[in-house]
């Protein structure tokens, strides 16, 4: 009971803050929910950790969103000259590692305030629950023809 208490209150408030973002499509937002709930119960978190974990959560993936923003907007602007010469390729590959080392420091950077809400072994779980949901969600994607494998998300 104490564990549905959890996910139930996370859930409740990711979908708040969720609909508060603009221009997030509903698809995004069931998803992030589940994604909540999925980590929430996957690390076993207690009710006195669940808030000020979403709360960090929710500042860590959205440093991590607008660096894959960035990084893909000047991939994209790039792909779309069409000028795949040997400098554009090489490029591209300086940009990914950059945008990979990204991502490490800003782990680097979460990882005392996660310690500050949630013990050693949930932080070393969370990033295999972060993976794990990112290959459920494209197990269901792909086996159940796109959409109605994000109805059973819900």
């Amino acid at each position: 009971m104490k564990r549905f208490l959890v996910v139930f209150v996370s859930f409740i408030f990711f979908v708040v803050g969720v609909q508060a973002q603009d221009g997030d499509r509903p698809g995004r937002e069931r998803i992030h929910a589940a994604k909540m709930a999925y980590i929430t119960d996957k690390l076993h978190l207690t009710t006195e950790q669940a808030a000020p974990f979403t709360a960090v959560y929710g500042e860590y993936e959205g440093e991590i969103k607008q660096l894959r923003k960035s990084y893909r907007e000047k991939f994209m602007a790039d792909k779309r000259n069409g000028s795949a010469d040997d400098m554009t390729v090489r490029q591209y590959i300086d940009d990914n590692l950059d945008y990979q080392q990204g991502v490490l420091d800003i782990k680097k950077k979460y990882k005392d305030r996660f310690l500050k809400v949630i013990n050693q072994k949930q932080l070393s779980d969370l990033h295999e629950a972060e993976r794990e949901f990112k290959k459920l969600l494209i197990q269901r994607l792909n086996g159940e023809g796109g959409r109605g494998g994000m109805r059973r998300m819900r």
